[in-house]
């Protein structure tokens, strides 16, 4: 992978080149993470590049090279978690209308289902089971093709469809045969291949967000956010959180391999802080300031 190869040539070929593998002890492994730190690498790249050299340390340990990996217990710099990106309902609504009708129909269900955009692209039809308006995820759309298992264990799920996205759904397959991707290349000449990520959100995702406009709360027109199709995902995830529906729920119906990922939605929940005002509220002398 190009990110991998990235990383060694920055990060670990500077630091330790010249250095004799079995020279190496735990302490080393943690001084250069420090400097590391120190040479401003953000957290997300000090991991990956401790990632890639633990993985030839246990590569070298199973080659009998080494006799332990000095890759043991490691301490790495916190990567702090972003809050999640998502839209509201207008918003979502005016990129749906800045969509041509297969894509309307496609993003509709992303926003509905939370499935991410390789699960959208490797929808087949025979995995949507309209008798009891459900999906089934399965297939999953790679750069190397369709991979016949998603990213997890707890990805592979049935996941619900409101009537009116089943509805939609019907009305875009209805012509296709039982074994048929459900959402592919529309451009003439190149109809029917599967879709690619980076052409289909430069060509119709961020087209369609570049174009939305939505009414803020004091009726002034405003630009949608300008978020990535995995917002959808996370926008399918705020609206059920927001709507009274359990982070248990949430994290099967998206498939999260942790509960620490579906926590990020936590701060959404009708109740979050009602237990905290109401122990303010019970405070026998509440603080005041003069008016």
């Amino acid at each position: 992978m190009r990110g991998d190869a990235s990383s060694i040539k920055n990060h670990v070929l500077p630091y330790w080149e010249g250095w004799e593998m079995r020279a190496i002890t735990r302490m080393d492994i943690q001084s250069w993470i420090r400097a590391l730190v120190e040479k401003g690498a953000g957290a997300s790249a000090i991991k990956r590049a401790y990632n890639l050299t633990s993985s030839m340390m246990r590569a070298a340990v199973d080659d009998d090279i080494l006799a332990v990996s000095p890759c043991r217990n490691i301490d790495l710099p916190a990567i702090a978690v972003k809050p999640p990106q998502w839209f509201t309902l207008d918003q979502a609504q005016s990129i749906l209308d800045e969509l041509s009708t297969p894509w309307r129909t496609m993003c509709l269900l992303g926003f509905y289902t939370g499935l991410r955009w390789g699960e959208l692209s490797g929808l087949h039809r025979h995995r949507i089971d309209q008798r009891r308006s459900r999906l089934f995820d399965v297939e999953v759309n790679t750069k190397s093709g369709i991979k016949e298992y998603p990213k997890s264990s707890k990805s592979r799920r049935e996941v619900p469809l409101p009537p009116h996205v089943l509805e939609a759904l019907e009305r875009h397959i209805h012509r296709l045969e039982r074994d048929a991707a459900v959402f592919t290349t529309i451009t003439k000449g190149r109809a029917g291949h599967l879709l690619r990520d980076s052409n289909w959100r430069t060509q119709t995702w961020w087209s369609a967000v570049d174009g939305a406009r939505y009414f803020d709360g004091d009726g002034e027109q405003q630009p949608v956010p300008h978020y990535p199709p995995h917002s959808m995902r996370h926008t399918c995830a705020s609206w059920l959180v927001q709507k009274g529906v359990s982070l248990y729920e949430v994290q099967h119906l998206l498939g999260h391999e942790s509960f620490q990922t579906t926590q990020r939605y936590a701060h959404l929940q009708p109740e979050a802080h009602k237990a905290v005002l109401g122990a303010w509220e019970r405070l026998d002398a509440p603080l005041t300031i003069a008016a």
